[in-house]
């Protein structure tokens, strides 16, 4: 009988409990010590993977197992279970903190932590210092869980454990480096991000402080270890493990600046940074159009305003909208066009197409343009925000979507052109709403607010998303969704862009043209479940860990992503694309080109089926570049998060 194997069964609840008689006979002298490791492997990975507290009974009755060979087994080291123990209880601190988040019946679960360290206790025997025992505690955090979540926390919690030092009193950054130098001479990849990551972390902590002598203590170690590499292998500067070290040696002279690591984490995940130099004179040479007639476009009349964030550098849309005489309104969604300023195969917009989208950095990191400096943008500055951009009153091309809506939200007629528009009012969010609580002087623009705000109402009532998924989205930090919500003046734009987004959709699939569409499908188990932990937490909290809560639902909620085909039933749409938003998402421009193939003309066979190798082939590359972005917010915020 295999008692790894035996108490796993039990834990898992497929099979009983062993005799305690049973145990010790099963366990050899000389097996002692490793019993107590899988123990408390067991243990560990039933903490770390539990999801309702349902088997935190089992868990009490197996930690009993550990008093059982401190009583009956003389050669079990007891120093290793009072460390891993001490390292245990305070896990299990820092789980509880999460569990309040997660799990609903809080009171139930903090009586069962309570029985797990009275046998803690209970078994707790031997003194020991202090300092030893948080030593061992983010020891076993950082070299065997290997778990940022909990390192982090426990330095939010107890800041002083960036300092502690061992029994010989080496600190414990010293330690980690020893361990990160080892990784680079083994060329562990995964490794070698965490050790590396959990520097970072370390240095950012509140009471880290690299005096003098320990700071040449650390250096000494780095430049012994470059020896030792070089006279085993000639090291060159462009080499990895040089690159890595020289990082190191910065961030510890303190001369780094967050580019060496970020720099090493855009080439793990294919991720540009910067600009090649042809992309940067291509947008320099865009040009806006001209004052004067402008034979192959449409000129936007009627007042034309943009309402987004106040802070906002790149105005990708603007809207209009009139009543018409027989009662019905003229909605138009303005948006700025990137292919009227380059041709859809140029360099610049591959580059931007191959970016994926704009990336939203959750700590600023400052490069090379000054006014991106919390944004991976997909196009330089220089057009992203100066050309592209629909300006308050500057004429930029666009691509306009007419829309005529009766009064019960039926679609009369709709008209895709390309156009020219001018932004008559640039307004944020919080001005647009006060105009539309106070009213303003300035009549055309309150009435294009307030035909905005009713024909809002109206698409609102005709197209019915999830509310799950609507809510879900308030707290998702997804820069490829419709990035506002759908309260106040934010959703004018919210249900501008969505009407916009379902009727192209709509259009590619009724005339069965090649189109990249926004995917989504909402599991009805998954939906339930959800639903009813969010409905049990208000029932339990007033709705007062709502953020908390919709954090961990973003993680389990199913995902969205682009495909040739498919519906949107979180938007509750049949077909829904991406079409209004050119400068910072790539799935919006190639919607443009499909509809310079499929709506501008009419398209040859020829050009129907390139669109469709073209699609097919982007299709793979966003969704795949999708995943490498969000690896890397992933990891640069374990990097770079202040504690």
């Amino acid at each position: 009988m295999n008692v790894e194997r035996t108490l796993e069964k039990y834990l898992q609840s497929k099979g009983p409990k062993i005799k305690y008689s049973t145990f010790c006979d099963l366990v050899k002298d000389n097996d002692s010590n490793d019993t107590v490791n899988a123990l408390f492997k067991l243990i560990n990975n039933e903490i770390d993977n539990m999801q309702d507290g349902k088997t935190l009974d089992r868990v009490v009755e197996v930690m009993t197992y550990l008093e059982v060979l401190i009583t009956n087994k003389d050669n079990v080291n007891r120093n290793i279970i009072i460390r891993k123990l001490n390292a245990l209880n305070h896990k299990l601190d820092i789980v509880e903190y999460e569990w309040e988040n997660r799990f609903i019946n809080i009171n139930a679960i903090k009586s069962e932590l309570n029985k797990v360290r009275r046998k803690i206790d209970e078994v707790l025997e031997l003194a020991d210092s202090k300092d030893t025992k948080q030593y061992d505690f983010i020891d076993y955090l950082a070299n065997e869980a290997k778990d940022i979540r909990y390192i982090e926390y426990a330095f939010h919690k107890m800041p002083s454990l960036a300092t502690v030092k061992d029994k010989d009193s080496i600190p414990l950054f010293r330690n980690i480096i020893k361990k990160y130098l080892l990784c680079l001479e083994d060329n562990i990849e995964e490794d070698i991000l965490y050790y590396d990551n959990l520097i970072s972390l370390i240095m950012s902590s509140k009471s880290f402080k690299l005096n003098p002598n320990e700071k040449k203590a650390c250096l000494e170690l780095i430049y012994k270890f470059l020896d030792k590499s070089n006279s085993k292998k000639k090291k060159k500067k462009n080499d990895r493990t040089y690159t890595a070290v020289e990082a190191l040696v910065n961030k510890i002279k303190g001369e780094e600046k967050r580019k060496n690591t970020l720099d090493i984490l855009s080439d793990k995940y294919h991720v540009n940074i910067f600009f090649e130099d042809e992309v940067l004179k291509a947008a320099k040479l865009a040009k806006v159009p001209k004052e004067g007639v402008i034979t192959d476009r449409e000129v936007i009349e009627g007042y034309t305003i943009s309402i987004d964030k106040g802070n906002a550098k790149q105005l990708d849309d603007c809207l209009t909208c009139r009543k018409l005489p027989n009662g019905h309104y003229e909605l138009i969604v303005s948006i700025a066009s990137v292919l009227s300023y380059f041709p859809y195969y140029s360099e610049i917009v591959q580059e931007a197409i191959n970016r994926n989208h704009s990336i939203y950095l959750p700590v600023p990191f400052q490069h090379k343009d000054d006014d991106f400096s919390r944004t991976i943008t997909i196009f330089p500055y220089d057009f992203a925000a100066k050309i592209g951009s629909l300006k308050e009153e500057n004429r930029r091309f666009a691509r306009s979507y007419i829309f005529e809506i009766d009064e019960k939200g039926n679609l009369v007629s709709e008209r895709f052109v390309k156009s020219v528009v001018t932004n008559n009012k640039r307004l944020s969010f919080e001005e647009a709403d006060h105009i539309l609580e106070k009213g303003s002087d300035n009549k055309e623009l309150e009435e294009t607010l307030r035909n905005l705000q009713n024909i809002a109402a109206i698409i609102g009532n005709k197209y019915k998303g999830s509310d799950l998924y609507s809510k879900v989205k308030e707290y998702s930090d997804d820069p490829s969704g419709l990035r506002v919500n759908t309260i106040g003046s934010e959703n004018i734009v919210y249900q501008s862009t969505l009407l916009t987004g379902i009727r192209v959709g709509e259009w590619f699939a009724k005339n069965d043209y090649p189109c990249i569409y926004k995917v989504f499908y909402e599991d009805e188990d998954t939906k339930k479940k959800l639903q009813d932990m969010i409905d049990n937490l208000i029932a339990t909290y007033g709705g007062e860990q709502y953020k908390n809560l919709y954090q961990l639902i973003i993680g389990i909620y199913p995902k969205s992503w682009y495909d040739t085909e498919g519906r949107h039933d979180g938007l509750g749409a049949d077909h829904f694309v991406h079409c209004t938003s050119e400068l910072r998402r790539a799935a919006d421009i190639i919607v443009e080109h499909c509809l310079e193939v499929c709506y501008d003309k009419i398209p040859t066979e020829q050009e129907l089926q390139e669109l469709r190798e073209e699609i097919v082939t982007k299709v793979v590359e966003i969704n795949a570049q999708q995943n490498n972005i969000e690896w890397f917010l992933r990891d640069y915020k374990k990097t770079f998060r202040k504690s």
